[in-house]
């Protein structure tokens, strides 16, 4: 359940990272990487997903905004 719980909050951090949220998904990544019970290719694998995966809901966010790009910011 350990490496399940590690490999699914290395996968959080780097999906809330790579979305509009402010965090370091370095440090997660830097620290299973140094308490070496992980294989380096898994813990990559799993961040390199989280990250691109939370880049396509920012891409999905800004293709739905686009409907609203000639409406005032204000509605009067």
């Amino acid at each position: 359940m350990d490496e399940l719980a590690a490999y699914g909050g290395l996968f959080a951090v780097a999906f809330a990272a790579a979305t509009i949220l402010p965090m370091q998904s370095e440090a997660a990544l830097a620290a299973l990487l140094i308490n070496g019970s992980f294989p380096t290719a898994n813990l990559i694998a799993v961040a390199s997903l989280g990250n691109v995966l939370g880049s396509v809901v920012n891409w999905v966010i800004g293709r739905g905004l686009e409907r609203f790009r000639d409406r005032p910011l204000v509605p009067r």
